[in-house]
């Protein structure tokens, strides 16, 4: 009898412990970053990158980036350095200066890259950006 008890509280363990997964770190390297993105999340409001056309892609062997501000295309240049894993800085962005009926979520997009100092993976085919202070600053969504 005591061996029967014995073998069912191992049973008993080894099903809890299967029945647990580890939660798995995510993680996001400058490479990650190469191809095309659309913007699905600026300043904590979720965003439509259908409806908002605000991309971004990244040639990271260039080190540049390119997109859709919303209304103007944007360039500029990504500066990391590979032993500083994940601290990232945008500069140098320029846009075209078509006249757009609102342009208010396109000059928030441009002045919150230039508040961006590092990035880590934040789901599937996302990626998160954050300011010096930690706040989540924008996620983008890999285009398919």
């Amino acid at each position: 009898m005591k061996k029967f008890i014995y073998i069912s509280m191992v049973f008993a363990v080894a099903v809890l412990f299967t029945g647990c997964k580890t939660k798995q770190a995510l993680s996001a390297s400058f490479d990650d970053l190469q191809g095309e993105w659309g913007v699905v999340e600026l300043n904590g409001n979720a965003l439509n990158p259908e409806e908002t056309h605000q991309t971004m892609e990244f040639d990271m062997t260039r080190q540049l980036i390119s997109g859709n501000a919303g209304c103007n295309r944007m360039s500029g240049k990504v500066e990391y350095n590979e032993s500083q894993k994940n601290i990232i800085k945008f500069s140098r962005m320029i846009t075209t200066r078509k006249a757009c009926l609102d342009m208010k979520k396109e000059d928030e997009l441009l002045k919150t890259l230039d508040k961006v100092v590092r990035f880590e993976a934040a789901g599937n085919e996302q990626i998160a950006f954050y300011g010096a202070d930690s706040s989540k600053l924008l996620v983008i969504e890999k285009k398919k």
